[in-house]
Order: structure tokens, then C-alpha cells, then sequence
């Protein structure tokens, strides 16, 4: 494993994100994810017996990853989205991130794009809401600090060894993550998560190490995650139960989307560059829509299909 040193844990340490305060910590289990499919399953039923001239499914939203879906794989520009993205919020829709960015890297983005709902971050390590004007975090698993023990284990365990993305030299982290400059910088202040690569091992192995112990590892756009079991499925039950929304538009476009996508009434599964969507994100979620192509372009016509497939719905512009 890449150890960071002295220095990178202090630099870590000292570094000021921009939120205001931590809530405790979100409970996780089994049983709550099965729960919140049971209920997904509910409405998906409701939803396919409603007719054009019914009063509608409820309140509407998009959850939504980020990279490659939503932005471009490589220039990470919203583009063709702006449209659909204005239009849903002129009718009140929220749009939230599912995303595996840290929130000093979405945050600018989030912004750019006027989201200010909440937003789940660091592969559901966590949530921020925005709240007063800034963005407040509620952790919903260990910190990054505390993983590093976790991959330790995991790693004695399996007998692999891996390369965490927040410690790897910046030459090496950009070619890995297609990222430059502050955005580069940004994304390797992972405070609830840690990507990382195999230098050596199976994967398999690994997995089944973290699971032994309570975790999982999710395969991302780019990286592995290791994850606390079902934490991204309790944060978007979290927000969703919150918001008092009753029909999800998910897109999303890796395994690690995998979670959100299955409790989503409307899962959308956006192509890879090379047109192909993930093949074991299909076969995993076989009912879901494939975009008609990859990144921004193929969110925004999928996303504004499902939306206009859906009957009349509740929107309320008040929410914030």
C-alpha cells in the first residue's frame, strides 16, 4: 500500500473544507437497504398503472452521477445538460449529485449548474446540504483516516496491494483521473472515502476481504472504492425520504451507481465514450433505459424522455 507521508497527512489534516460542521454519523444495514427496494418496487407499480389523466406520481427528482453521465469524461463540461438541467429547475425538479467526487471538487461544479439541494459525495461517504448559504456535512460512514486501517486489513487479508489515489504522486494521480490543476488538487482531499487501484493481487480477493469485515469495494468510471456496505443506498434513502420524493429519474453509468440505480423508479444508464454502456451494470439493472449516447448529450435526451414519459407530477419550486 502507498503510504502518505508525515507531511501529506498534515497537509490533509490542516486543510479547511468548506462546510460548516458535522452531523453524526448515518446508521447503515441490510436491512434498510432491502427495505427502501421494497418500497422502490411499490412505486415502481404505482407508477406503471397511473394513466395520462391521473393526478400523477408525486414529487419528481433526478438523481444523478456525475462523471461521464452528466459531465464529459474528459474536459468535465456540462455542455448539452444546461438546457433540460434549467428546465428542471423552472419546474421545481431537484437534481441531486450521487457522485464520487469530493465536495471541494463538485462543489464549483454544483454551483455552476445552481444545485443546491443536497448533494451525496466521496461514493456515499457522505452528504451535504445546503444549508444558510454554505454546504453541511453529514458523514455516513469513517473518515478517510479511518479506512487507512481498513485497507491495511484488507489488504493482510487478501494478500493484494493498493495504491490509494489520494497519495499517489500528482503526475501519476492525473494520468489516473484525467484531472489537472485545482480540480486535480481538489479531488485527492478525500475526507470520507479512499479510490484506489490494484498494484498487485485480485480483485476478487479484495472484495471478498472487505466484505468480511463489514465493507464493499464498488468499480467506479476509473478507480475502486472502498465503501461501507450499503452506504450509498442509505444516503439516497436519506435524501430522497427527506425531500419527500416520490418518483426518482436515476442516471447513472459505472457499477459503483449500482445501488441508486436499483431503488430508482426510472434508472438511465449513460453509455461509456465508446458507446457501450457497462455490460454488468446492465445486467444487473436489466429494466433500466441506455441512453442513446454517451456523456451530457446522452443524459440530456434520456433524462428529458423519462421526464416527459412520466404523467403530470407535483413539483414544488419552493423547495431549497
Amino acid at each position: 500500500m502507498y503510504i502518505r507521508s508525515a507531511g501529506e497527512m498534515n497537509r490533509l489534516r490542516d486543510w479547511s473544507p468548506p462546510f460548516t460542521g458535522l452531523r453524526p454519523a448515518a446508521r447503515t444495514s441490510t436491512v434498510g437497504w432491502m427495505n427502501s427496494i421494497n418500497q422502490s418496487a411499490a412505486r415502481k407499480s404505482a407508477l406503471s398503472t397511473l394513466s395520462d389523466d391521473s393526478s400523477g406520481p408525486g414529487k419528481l427528482a433526478v438523481f444523478t452521477s456525475l462523471d461521464g453521465t452528466l459531465l464529459d469524461a474528459d474536459t468535465f463540461e456540462a455542455g448539452p445538460v444546461r438546457e433540460v438541467v434549467d428546465r428542471l429547475h423552472e419546474a421545481g425538479i431537484p437534481i441531486i449529485p450521487m457522485t464520487v467526487m469530493t465536495l471541494d471538487e463538485v462543489e464549483p461544479i454544483a454551483r455552476d449548474l445552481g444545485m443546491r439541494h443536497a448533494m451525496v459525495i466521496e461514493a456515499g461517504g457522505a452528504i451535504a446540504r445546503w444549508v444558510d448559504g454554505t454546504w453541511e456535512i453529514e458523514p455516513c460512514g469513517p473518515t478517510s483516516d479511518a479506512l487507512l486501517d481498513v485497507v491495511r486489513d484488507i489488504e493482510n487479508r487478501s494478500g493484494a496491494n493498493l495504491l490509494l489515489y489520494s497519495a499517489l504522486p500528482e503526475l501519476e494521480a492525473a494520468r489516473l483521473s484525467g484531472r489537472s490543476g485545482s480540480m486535480l488538487q481538489a479531488s485527492t482531499r478525500c475526507r470520507f472515502s479512499e479510490p484506489f487501484v490494484i498494484e498487485s493481487g485480485e480483485i476478487s480477493a479484495v472484495m471478498k476481504a472487505a466484505t468480511s469485515i463489514g465493507f464493499s469495494i464498488r468499480r467506479g468510471r476509473r478507480f475502486y472504492y472502498l465503501c461501507h456496505e450499503n452506504a450509498g443506498a442509505a444516503a439516497f434513502t436519506s435524501v430522497r425520504d427527506e425531500l419527500g420524493i416520490d418518483v426518482v429519474i436515476g442516471v447513472g453509468g459505472s457499477l459503483i451507481d449500482l445501488e441508486f440505480l436499483t431503488l430508482a423508479e426510472i434508472p438511465i444508464i449513460v453509455p461509456r465514450s465508446d458507446g457501450r454502456a457497462d455490460v454488468e451494470l446492465v445486467t444487473r439493472v436489466p429494466h433500466a433505459r441506455i441512453a442513446s449516447a454517451a456523456g451530457p448529450a446522452g443524459w440530456a435526451a434520456a433524462v428529458n424522455d423519462a421526464w416527459q414519459s412520466i404523467p403530470a407530477t407535483r413539483h414544488s419550486a419552493s423547495v431549497s
